[in-house]
């Protein structure tokens, strides 16, 4: 009972102090009123925390919305500043390329880019004195620099701004030849670095770089020469940057093999080289580009057909086709060339060419033609098929002597049905080597009957009485043979008179029935352009080399040149490499 009566005291005053707690708030008895007046309270905390938030949220908005402001204030006022400056200098940019960029300071650096595009345009300085132009020029060029410097200041990573510094400064200073561009070099060449080091992929800092390193290279030192090299070798892989900075490098370079030491070994590149000094009329510099040309091409179509090879070998035969079809059409009508051409037309896989390719080729079927004519085919009669077929669109005489070479008289007889005049000039190569031919069959009375179609002024060359001491051999035919060998021993010489050369697709060509072996041959060069030419001497379809010839005083100039060759029919072909025409004279042998 006494515990009882404990407790039950214990809960009453436990009871008393929780009204006592909420008696101003609860007028109910029990612990579920007074809970409810806890809860009560707690929302009323909650109202004014969420106001306070709500009014801390509409502050910073509003703070904001005030930055913004002022950062579209300054974004304009950066615009109408920029567009002020290139109007008063009379530099054009599209408004609308100004008003994409984002913020200040891209708009500063457009705006200084589209004023170092101008100045860098030679139509800005025309029709204004000199002393004038410079004047100006270094002024903007001080405007645009300081512009460059403020904004690197401010962002140490743009390599835009650098680069706009020290080309600006650079500029301006070379405009006036300010003695500063030598004795305070650092301010124009610092920058530059500095955005080379921060893009060293952006040609712009490299270009502008290795062109101010050019038209300083006195002032430099061996090592500044060494990283301007450098810079150019690498510039120069691009045909764009040769094509800017090659004629610089040129005026440069102390000699030709400096001047070749920073060139890609490249034919396109090379070819453009040896253009340059045909520009400059440099003989002896064209001659040595395109002995390049010629080596980086040979190495190239090698390179190309080993690529080939692998592509058709893995089942790419599309782009092995193109590959082979490169090497042909690359490759030149000349022995050096004739590996390369008879590898890749027997392996090309089958298919059309294109009309440019077909063109392409006709200079290696008439040089085929003329090999299997004269001396013998070098091509085999596979690849000869090939050729023809690609070539496409030859003139009938020439397919039916293709068509003679690679698969006998009975295939070339389908052109001589399908066509007329047989017996006109053109066709003259093709009776006289189907007389050969058949000759060496037995089939002598169709021989006999070729040679008697042959046009009037051929039977005066040697090659139709070869063709007749063939046949008359074949026939067995003392008396003929005997005529034809007085006729060949009569045309046997050491020396030809100018009137002997012809013309073949712009070529000049000399048949040369040499009696005797020879060392060389030297040739009368009769006219050529005042300033002299490069000629290439092909002797039986290969070079012989590519000669400067110069006018000389009261005499015709002389090419002398060793080319062995053994007795027989030869043929020398003359041709001029840098244009202009040269009409070759008298030739002898040596």
């Amino acid at each position: 009972m006494g515990t009882f009566a404990t407790t039950s005291r214990l809960h009453q005053v436990r009871r008393g102090k929780i009204r006592a707690a909420g008696a101003s708030d609860c007028k109910s008895t029990g612990a579920i009123p007074c809970y409810h007046s806890f809860m009560s309270s707690s929302s009323a905390g909650r109202r004014w925390a969420g106001a306070f938030a709500r009014a801390g949220l509409a502050a910073a908005g509003m703070a904001l919305g005030l930055a913004v402001a002022s950062e579209f204030r300054a974004l304009q006022a950066a615009r109408q500043e920029m567009f002020g400056w290139l109007a008063g200098e009379s530099v054009t940019l599209d408004a609308a390329a100004l008003g994409r960029e984002p913020d200040p300071e891209t708009v500063r650096l457009r705006a200084a880019r589209a004023m170092l595009a101008a100045e860098l345009d030679p139509a800005r300085h025309q029709g204004i004195p000199a002393a004038r132009a410079a004047r100006e020029s270094a002024e903007r060029m001080a405007a645009t620099a300081r512009t460059g410097r403020e904004i690197l200041a401010r962002r140490p990573a743009s390599w835009e701004a650098a680069w706009i510094q020290g080309a600006a400064t650079y500029l301006g200073w070379s405009q006036t030849r300010d003695p500063r561009l030598f004795t305070a070099y650092r301010q124009w060449e610092e920058p530059l670095e500095t955005a080379l080091r921060l893009a060293p992929a952006k040609r712009e800092t490299v270009r502008f770089l290795a062109a101010a390193y050019l038209e300083t290279w006195q002032a430099l030192s061996p090592r500044k020469r060494q990283i301007a090299r450098g810079l150019l070798a690498e510039l120069f892989q691009d045909p764009d940057d040769l094509g800017r900075l090659l004629d610089p490098w040129l005026d440069t370079a102390a000699d030709r093999r400096e001047a070749f030491s920073v060139l890609p070994d490249d034919p396109a590149a090379w070819k453009r080289v040896a253009d340059a000094f045909v520009q400059r009329g440099d003989l002896q510099g064209y001659s040595a580009a395109r002995l390049r040309e010629e080596k980086s091409l040979l190495a190239a179509l090698h390179r190309d057909l080993l690529e080939a090879d692998r592509l058709r070998g893995d089942g790419r035969l599309d782009e092995a086709r193109g590959l082979y079809l490169g090497v042909i059409i690359r490759a030149r009508p000349e022995a050096r060339y004739l590996g390369l051409l008879e590898r890749a037309l027997e392996r090309c896989p089958p298919g059309p060419v294109d009309r440019w390719t077909a063109e392409r080729l006709a200079p290696h079927v008439a040089r085929a033609l003329d090999r299997c004519l004269f001396a013998g085919c070098e091509l085999n009669a596979a690849a000869l098929k090939r050729l023809t077929r690609f070539a496409r669109d030859l003139q009938p005489p020439e397919e039916a002597l293709a068509a003679l070479f690679a698969d006998g008289p009975s295939r070339a007889a389908v052109y001589e049905r399908h066509s007329e005049g047989l017996g006109g000039e053109p066709w003259a190569p093709y009776l006289i080597a189907k007389a050969r031919i058949l000759a060496s069959r037995g089939q002598v009375e169709e021989a006999q009957g070729a040679l008697e179609r042959v046009y009037s002024s051929w039977q005066q060359r040697p090659l139709y009485w070869q063709a007749r001491a063939d046949v008359a051999r074949a026939a067995a035919d003392a008396g003929a043979t005997a005529e034809a060998q007085a006729r060949l021993a009569e045309a046997a010489r050491r020396a030809w008179p100018a009137t002997e050369w012809t013309w073949h697709r712009g070529v000049a060509r000399l048949e040369m029935l040499a009696g005797q072996p020879a060392a060389g041959v030297a040739v009368t060069i009769d006219s050529m352009p005042e300033q002299g030419a490069l000629v290439e001497l092909r002797l039986d379809g290969a070079a012989v080399g590519a000669f400067p010839v110069h006018p000389a005083a009261g005499a015709a100039p002389v090419l002398a040149v060793k080319a062995p060759l053994g007795r027989g029919l030869h043929v020398l072909e003359l041709e001029s490499l840098n244009g202009g025409q040269v009409l070759p004279g008298a030739t002898a042998l040596r």
